[in-house]
């Protein structure tokens, strides 16, 4: 009987630790390599990389950290993440979302989502690299 009382409950705590901890878990998704640096386009629009951000730096219109990425091929996918600076039509602390493709280590297609949305999962679902995106900018490497 004292052995199952303690089987039971190391069960219980170790339940617990691992609701505990998987609370814990920071989001770890890194732009890929390849597209870290500053792009410009002829639009004079600049766009800068990090490994977990994303701004529009020219106009400063927007900036995001990154949240998730899906990545469709080696030189193409979409970088969702959370507003850090935004306009009206992006509010700050609402969810935004970048494509590229057709990526090389000089150039690359960005274009950038129409407005901003309430959830991670709202984003993701309205924002894939089929839809959503019809107007890409071409940006050369600076």
């Amino acid at each position: 009987m004292k052995k199952n009382y303690f089987s039971r409950l190391f069960a219980a705590f170790a339940f617990v630790a691992v609701l505990f901890l998987s609370g814990c878990v920071q989001n770890t998704a890194e732009a890929p390599e390849s597209i870290i640096g500053s792009w410009v386009s002829s639009y004079d629009e600049q766009f800068d990389f990090t490994a977990d951000t994303v701004a529009e730096t020219a106009y400063g219109s927007w900036a995001i950290d990154i949240e998730d990425i899906e990545e469709v091929s080696e030189s193409s996918g979409v970088i969702y993440g959370i507003l850090t600076k935004g306009s009206d039509w992006t509010p700050v602390d609402t969810y935004y979302a970048v494509a590229y493709k057709d990526l090389t280590a000089s150039s690359v297609k960005i274009a950038a989502a129409a407005t901003s949305y309430e959830t991670l999962d709202e984003v993701k679902e309205a924002c894939t690299i089929d839809n959503m995106f019809t107007y890409y900018s071409e940006c050369t490497k600076k």
